[in-house]
């Protein structure tokens, strides 16, 4: 019997290979996931988030080109003061020329922020109630098991919670202020190479390491703050089935193993908080090394090419404050 089982369900060196490709293959089908793309968040936007997504956008654009145009207002009124400086009426004069451009600033950049932060909160609203819409919909139609295993009071409410509002943040004023900071940071470089350009020519040095020590801060804030959230969802998960099973809990002794597991929780987060308080550190020293470098290098090639006259004071200081503040 024995043999005949043998020579009936033997396994042939070629189906053995088949097996092992078809094994090998699983790594790989799951390496080639892609990770979700960012604009895939704003799947539930119609025309209405469309057209306030809009507004926002040339808000922010407005808003942040503010901030190098009103250095560059700054320069010309010091410019007006130090080429004058014997002259009180002359002085005068140039800096009636500034000062309507002033105002013409502010005018632009006060609805323009309105329209900003609005226009991007008020869009991030509707698509996280249909957001929120869907997720309670998907999650009332999972089985009843999957509320045994992954589908946990604590995962359902970090969901709908914490996660959300990541998002939220995500596709809302956050979103606003990268369209900001990135208007800031071309119209920085373009006034700057309008004033001052051999120190404009200085942003190719100092805006990559600014640029590589925030990107690698932020990218280490990033993978703490998962570990962070996953920590807390696992200890509220702990609490929260502790409690509402509180009786069965003292029928079979388990104070003590519900505490240890707590306690384990409160352990890795105390851990996780002392690294995030070495990279904070690490960071933004470095991060306050290379600007205040970076500061005295431009004053001094700044100092260089006012003494050639080859520039202004007020375009050199236009220049300096247009780069490192549009670069941060």
């Amino acid at each position: 019997m024995a043999t005949a089982y043998d020579e009936d369900h033997s396994i042939s060196p070629s189906q053995n290979d088949d097996t092992d490709d078809r094994r090998s293959t699983i790594p790989a089908a799951s390496a080639d996931e892609k990770p979700f793309p960012f604009f895939g968040l704003l799947c539930y936007a119609d025309k209405v988030d469309w057209l306030l997504m809009a507004l926002g956008t040339v808000g922010s654009a407005i808003h942040g080109m503010a901030f190098p145009i009103g250095y560059l207002l700054l320069g010309k009124a010091l410019d007006a003061f130090g080429t004058n400086i014997n002259n009180q009426e002359a002085m005068v004069h140039a800096l009636y020329k500034v000062v309507p451009y002033v105002w013409y600033m502010a005018a632009a950049t006060f609805p323009a922020g309105m329209v900003e932060i609005s226009c991007w909160i008020y869009s991030s609203e509707r698509q996280l109630a249909c957001m929120r819409l869907e997720y309670l919909r998907s999650v009332l139609n999972q089985e009843v098991g999957a509320f045994d295993t992954d589908l946990t009071t604590a995962n359902i409410i970090t969901g709908v919670t914490n996660h959300m509002n990541v998002i939220q943040d995500a596709i809302g004023e956050k979103l606003g202020h990268f369209v900001a900071s990135f208007s800031t940071f071309f119209a920085g470089i373009i006034i700057a190479f309008a004033s001052c350009w051999e120190v404009a020519m200085l942003s190719f040095l100092v805006i990559p390491l600014i640029l590589a020590i925030g990107a690698t801060y932020t990218k280490k804030m990033n993978v703490i703050s998962l570990s962070r959230n996953a920590i807390v969802s696992q200890a509220t998960s702990v609490v929260e089935q502790t409690l509402s099973h509180i009786k069965t809990v003292f029928s079979f002794v388990g104070e003590n193993w519900a505490m240890e597991s707590f306690v384990q929780c409160t352990d890795n987060q105390y851990k996780l908080s002392k690294k995030e308080a070495v990279i904070k550190g690490i960071g933004l020293g470095l991060f306050q090394t290379v600007t205040f470098c970076s500061w005295a290098l431009m004053v001094w090639i700044g100092a260089v090419a006012v003494s050639n006259r080859a520039a202004t004071g007020g375009g050199t200081i236009a220049a300096i404050m247009s780069i490192l503040f549009g670069a941060m």
